[in-house]
């Protein structure tokens, strides 16, 4: 199992401490301490910057597959158990070396470990086809089930040689409880006779020198018979083996020795057992510490909020919303928010010249870029946004922070130039650069000069990069030739504070004269120093320095257009959807209404038609008028019904709760409440306050009842009965997440009920997601004043105490 497959091409990097300057030593510290294991620390220990794109994107899928499985998946990775067998495969190695109980058990949990992992992926397809990547990782691994089965002849769980090891093991063992049982009964004997002599000490036995003995008062030492074996510190007490046990303590000592010699000719043949799969041991630690590593890594992007990007073929860079990981980590764990930076790079615009005010961000910005180029290239998720789009570099050089050597007898300065010499000798077109205050350490007109000149080469190198710096002419350069661009760290100027937002377009000014005024510099100096400086640099200056202002303003002015275009087309879309609506309702009435009135005059005619016929055929018979006068009566009121119904219907269809005596209701019309005292069939006896009415119960709204001063403590005895009965803490650990929080949930709910200032959940550490998910649920919670770790010797990070106010 090879995880870093043969590179096409050596990662170059510049200078030795490449990484700190770069903090990515710092970043793989992090990593490490996620790993549960020494064998995942290795894998960190020994992790690489890869060229070639394949194997990037393989373990780049591999590490957000993982972290979708610890998201998504209910059953928990399996990642007990990750043992180091180091020592165990030494001894394998050494002919008629025999391994310790402790050994042969850290094998068998090693062992168990692969198996869950392979249960894990094997015995579910949807995990199969959903992880292909982490799959693959077991093809070629076979289960050590027989392995397994050898040992559990051997060794039980509690990791103890099993009585039933072997026949003769069998027979020692039940020897020596036979003599166990004896011994018990000799001294229950001695015991009961000399303590009815008055000869025991209060602690009537011990054990000295792993014989047990009679706790014997030191003036009756010469009337009990026996070995002394030792005696107290204060001399009032001596230890003696009565005679009568010395044979049976003797056989248990030959047994005791005997239980090792077979104890020690079984592990020896276990042992033999255990040899042949030396390789296929040594094949799991490497499949455990792969995946130990793996998790670890998810386990950081989860952190991170991490993704993996696009990688381009065309030396394409579009990063968007990168967030320094360091900070981004320090920032979360302060609650405070870190503003992301986005930029691109292409073939026509390959190096980024940031200018503007110390402080303001530029070298963070410049670390940024750097330590998310070697998190893509070593196979970790990104803190970038996953349609950001990344590229892979064969060389990278960095010249950040103060180099100067006293041994070597080199200024910063001359450190900074054999910096430029070694980049400027070996940049090329898939080479990143990133250089921080570019040309400073000298005379600015010189240093300006052989910056320039440095930045005109590597242009024509094409390598990209980027450049942080103060000097104009740089600034001015960047703006005329192709293949370099400006951009800016922008600078708040009413507060005269930086904003930590990278501007890409246009140079920034350094705010000198500004930053000198909020400093509290004396005024005088600062007129001083601007007379001093030459016309067209302070021109220059100050036109940077206005740009940024206008521009500032022009883009305030431009949001709030936006704000308000955005909320009068939201206006817009809402009414005509309004008009739609009402459009389309009112044609809806119209034409029902219409068809109705069709119906209903069809249905009259017929009717009228009928009675006319029956009243011309039956003049004579008044029983005949009468029914039709009856009938036309009846439809007058059931037309007056349905009248009466659609009221109801257009009036009080939000009457939702029953009116019943002792409610408490508010007319339709009216604010003041009252208490149904009767009903009569659909009307209601309603007391407000000293007053009594009657009204229909469709006029009447059920409300809330008024909560009266003596009702206050009412179940309060049954309320005090459920609160000593509450348990405020619990424990969680083995529940799935989601049964999980839900229980919390409920506990929480109980606790506001019953008035429970402090809870305790325990969740236990495991991968920290659970413990993570239920701090998640509880800033949800208003009443929530805190939350906390146990203290380290009750369960430290394992434990989460909850404060409720």
């Amino acid at each position: 199992m090879e995880y870093y497959k043969r590179n096409k091409k050596r990662f170059d990097r510049y200078p030795k401490d490449f990484f700190s300057k770069l903090e990515f030593d710092k970043l793989l510290t992090i990593l490490s301490s996620k790993c549960k294991s020494p064998l995942g620390q290795a894998f960190v220990d020994r992790i690489k910057i890869l060229t070639d794109a394949a194997s990037i994107e393989r373990l780049l899928k591999q590490t957000r597959e993982m972290k979708e499985l610890i998201m998504v998946e209910e059953q928990p990775f399996p990642i007990d158990n990750y043992l180091s067998l180091k020592d165990e495969l030494s001894f394998l190695e050494v002919k008629n070396t025999v391994l310790s109980e402790d050994q042969v058990f850290r094998i068998y949990k090693v062992l168990e470990a692969v198996n869950a992992l392979l249960r894990y992926f094997k015995d579910s397809d949807t995990r199969q086809e959903r992880y292909k990547e982490l799959f693959k990782l077991l093809d070629g691994v076979i289960s050590g089930r027989e392995l397994i089965h050898r040992i559990k002849l051997v060794i039980n769980k509690e990791g103890k040689i099993r009585p039933d090891a072997s026949k003769e093991l069998m027979q020692i063992r039940r020897q020596m409880n036979q003599r166990y049982k004896e011994l018990d009964r000799k001294f229950v004997e001695e015991v009961k006779l000399y303590r009815k002599n008055g000869w025991l000490a209060d602690t009537t036995e011990s054990i000295r020198n792993g014989r047990r003995v009679l706790a014997v008062s030191a003036e009756y030492k010469r009337k009990v018979r026996g070995i002394i074996h030792d005696e107290s510190n204060t001399g009032q007490t001596t230890f003696i083996e009565p005679d009568s046990t010395l044979q049976i303590s003797n056989d248990l000592v030959a047994l005791q020795q005997a239980e090792k010699r077979e104890i020690y000719k079984i592990l020896q043949a276990l042992t033999n057992d255990i040899r042949p799969h030396a390789e296929s041991l040594k094949q799991y630690q490497r499949l455990l510490g792969l995946f130990d590593f793996i998790h670890a890594k998810a386990l950081l992007a989860w952190d991170l909020n991490a993704y993996q990007p696009h990688i381009s073929t065309d030396k394409t860079v579009e990063i968007f919303n990168a967030r320094h990981p360091l900070l981004f980590l320090k920032n979360k764990s302060l609650k405070k928010d870190t503003i992301p930076l986005s930029f691109s790079l292409s073939l026509a615009d390959r190096i980024l010249l940031v200018s503007g005010p110390n402080a303001g961000g530029k070298s963070v910005l410049l670390k940024t870029v750097g330590l998310i180029q070697l998190m893509l290239q070593s196979g970790l998720l990104v803190p970038v946004n996953d349609h950001s789009v990344m590229t892979i570099f064969h060389k990278m050089y960095v010249d950040i922070g103060d180099e100067q050597s006293i041994e070597n007898d080199l200024s910063t300065y001359s450190s900074r130039l054999k910096n430029m010499r070694h980049f400027t000798e070996n940049a090329d077109g898939k080479s990143m650069i990133l250089i921080d205050e570019f040309g400073s350490g000298t005379d600015p007109a010189l240093g300006g000069a052989i910056a320039e000149a440095i930045l005109e080469h590597l242009n024509k190198r094409f390598c990209y990069g980027v450049i942080t710096t103060h000097y104009s002419n740089l600034k001015v350069y960047a703006s005329k030739i192709q293949g370099i661009f400006n951009g800016c760290m922008t600078f708040d100027h009413k507060t005269l504070s930086p904003k930590y937002k990278l501007e890409v377009g246009k140079p920034g000014s350094s705010f000198a004269f500004e930053l000198a005024t909020n400093s509290g510099l004396s005024e005088q100096i600062i007129q001083n120093a601007k007379s001093k400086v030459d016309e067209d640099y302070k021109e220059f200056d100050e036109l940077l320095t206005n740009l940024q202002k206008e521009k500032a303003e022009a883009e305030e002015k431009m949001r709030i257009a936006t704000q308000k275009e955005a909320k009068l087309e939201q206006l817009l879309v809402e009414y005509e959807k309004l008009k739609a609506e009402l459009d389309k309702k009112k044609k809806t009435i119209i034409l029902q209404t219409e068809e109705k009135a069709l119906a209903q005059l069809q249905a009259s005619n017929r009717k009228f038609e009928s009675l006319v016929r029956t009243w011309k055929e039956n003049k004579e018979d008044k029983q005949i008028i009468k029914k039709i006068k009856e009938e036309v009566k009846q439809d007058k009121i059931k037309l007056s019904k349905s009248i009466e119904l659609l009221k109801d219907n257009i009036y009080y269809k939000d009457s939702e709760e029953e009116v019943t005596e002792g409610v408490f209701v508010r007319l339709r019309t009216g604010r003041e409440i009252g208490e149904v005292i009767e009903l009569r069939k659909n009307k209601a006896v309603v007391q407000f306050d000293s007053l009594k009415t009657v009204a229909k119960t469709k006029e009447l709204v059920v409300v809330e009842p008024i909560v009266k001063a003596e009702k206050a403590s009412y179940n309060f005895y049954n309320s005090l009965e459920e609160k000593s009965k509450f348990e405020s803490s619990i424990d969680i650990r083995g529940e799935r997440r989601n049964d999980a929080l839900k229980i919390v949930e409920e506990l929480i709910d109980r606790a506001l009920v019953f008035n429970v200032d402090e809870l305790k959940i325990i969740h236990g550490i495991g991968d920290g997601i659970l413990r993570r998910s239920i701090r998640q649920l509880l800033k949800g919670y208003q009443a929530v004043k805190s939350v906390r770790d146990e203290d380290p010797q009750y369960g430290g990070a394992g434990v989460s105490i909850i404060e409720l106010g």
